[in-house]
């Protein structure tokens, strides 16, 4: 099974581990009206909490929780998030370095493995304590951003952004953009279309990027009532009857919108689940075909081929090999 591990500094803000916590629940909401996926999902994740320090979880306002386990004994997760916490003096970080280093040495390992790993807030601190941002840009609040230049000279501190990537690193200056971050890296840790799920059930915001739903709202709830069936036989039509508009002024406001049409977003998301069943399963072709919606396998082939320029068979043949090559490589 893939874990998922959020790893918590004490004492934690409640909204930024709640919204990782939120984000692993919506895995059943995402996938709710498609069961096989739903048990695919359910079977794949879990997630994880564990202490950055110490062997308890400590809230703001002195609530605590228990670790799941020790970090020492945590196996490689899939993705990392390390929610944000209350730091009163950020410059009085650097006395503090030495009490995670096991932390900071666990995320290093971590990162050479080309683990996803997010931070929220001062929790950007224990990626420059690691070593992880040298060179590398930093998304940053402004309490962050002296502390951050003295103590770390090497980050690239950007004040402008409110989410950064750097290669399968990220960083995030507010708090409130956590869920954001959290759909853009379950994007990239698990598929596109989980990541669009995910952002689709949160309210809009500027940090979307790829996920952005649509700007109309009536074709940004079309596309989340597409998302929600893609693993079912259904008729274009069914969409427009179920949204009380006609079939054209369907297909007329998706396009108005610069979206393509209602059955190219159709194939698109099938693709992209596809393309997380053929990376992270053993399953055939025909029955990953099946599962996304497909009754017809040779069709499958032939959209999966239009969309991503090679069949399936190929795509995962090249994932595997490239997911190789990183791993020697540890980056």
């Amino acid at each position: 099974m893939t874990f998922l591990a959020a790893v918590v500094t004490s004492p934690s803000y409640v909204a930024p581990l709640g919204a990782m916590i939120d984000a692993h629940a919506r895995l059943g909401e995402v996938f709710a009206t498609n069961p096989a996926l739903g048990d695919y999902a359910r079977m794949q994740t879990a997630l994880r909490l564990f202490a950055a320090a110490g062997d308890r979880i400590e809230l703001v306002g002195g609530r605590r929780i228990e670790p799941d386990a020790q970090l020492a004994d945590a196996e490689s997760p899939r993705l990392v998030f390390l929610p944000s916490f209350q730091l009163t003096d950020p410059d009085a970080f650097g006395a503090r370095v030495p009490a995670f280093a096991a932390f900071h040495a666990w995320l290093r390992a971590r990162s050479g493995e080309g683990v996803e790993i997010g931070a929220c807030g001062a929790s950007v601190l224990h990626l420059a304590a690691a070593g992880l941002l040298d060179g590398r840009p930093c998304a940053a609040g402004p309490r962050l951003v002296g502390p951050l230049r003295r103590l770390f000279p090497r980050v690239q501190v950007d004040t402008d952004n409110v989410i950064r990537r750097a290669g399968h690193l990220w960083t995030c200056s507010r708090d409130a953009e956590s869920a954001a971050l959290i759909a853009r890296m379950f994007a990239e840790a698990f598929s596109l279309t989980l990541g669009r799920s995910l952002a689709a059930r949160e309210p809009p915001g500027p940090q979307a990027g790829p996920l952005a739903a649509a700007t109309d709202p009536f074709v940004a709830r079309a596309q989340l009532w597409i998302r929600d069936r893609f693993t079912q036989r259904f008729r274009i039509a069914d969409l427009a009857r179920d949204l009380g508009v006609s079939h054209q002024s369907l297909i007329r406001r998706f396009r108005a919108a610069g979206s393509s049409g209602p059955r190219e977003f159709v194939q698109r998301t099938r693709v992209d689940a596809a393309m997380s069943m053929l990376a992270e399963t053993r399953r055939s072709v025909t029955e990953i075909a099946q599962l996304v919606g497909y009754a017809d396998v040779p069709s499958f082939r032939r959209v999966f081929v239009a969309t991503t320029g090679v069949s399936p068979n190929a795509w995962r043949s090249r994932h595997r090999a490239n997911r190789s090559d990183r791993d020697a490589s540890g980056c």
